[in-house]
């Protein structure tokens, strides 16, 4: 057990996680049913920790910039039950390294997931085609994760610590593909 000694020094530093993921790999498959086919790939993360530098910065209640709206329940008087402490202006104590900022960022994340329709050949022959394929495409449409970010796929950096500071996170994309053979 910790022993409060009503100081803040190196003796109150524990350990809140790893940034390296203890599983990391993807997995995908291949469906088909006559001329309908469905291929998918998926990637994922498990047991990696992140700063969430962004949501540090946003419950900081150090300043007159914009907060979050967390900051609404921040601890005001004794009795207060809240995860959030007090606002201190002018006083950098709501945003040092904590553990309020540590988040788990498992995750698995939908890749790429593509539907394809070939058309029957009898159909095409009137139309004086050989070949007519229809595909719809998605690339990073879903992503399960308990992360609060905006994206859970972060790595560590230069100290070894992954930090999240509110990066645009990745595209996703929609393509529709038409294939005609003559």
């Amino acid at each position: 057990l910790p022993i409060f000694d009503g100081q803040i020094n190196s003796l109150d530093i524990v350990y809140l996680g790893n940034s390296n993921p203890h599983i990391n790999g993807g997995f995908g498959f291949n469906l088909q049913y006559g001329d309908w086919s469905l291929r998918s790939n998926f990637n994922y993360r498990q047991g990696i920790k992140i700063v969430n530098s962004a949501k540090m910065g946003l419950e900081e209640m150090f300043n007159a910039y914009n907060q979050s709206s967390a900051v609404n329940w921040r601890w005001r008087k004794n009795g207060d039950q809240t995860i959030i402490p007090r606002a201190m202006f002018d006083t950098a104590y709501n945003f040092l390294g904590s553990d309020r900022y540590v988040e788990d960022a498992s995750f698995v994340r939908m890749s790429y997931i593509q539907l394809v329709y070939n058309f029957k050949k009898k159909m095409l022959k009137p139309l004086g085609l050989r070949r007519l394929q229809v595909s719809l495409s998605g690339q990073n449409l879903l992503c399960w994760s308990k992360y609060s970010g905006t994206d859970p796929e972060h790595s560590p950096g230069s100290w070894g610590i992954a930090y999240d500071n509110s990066q645009t996170p990745r595209s996703k994309s929609v393509t529709m593909n038409l294939q005609v053979g003559f």
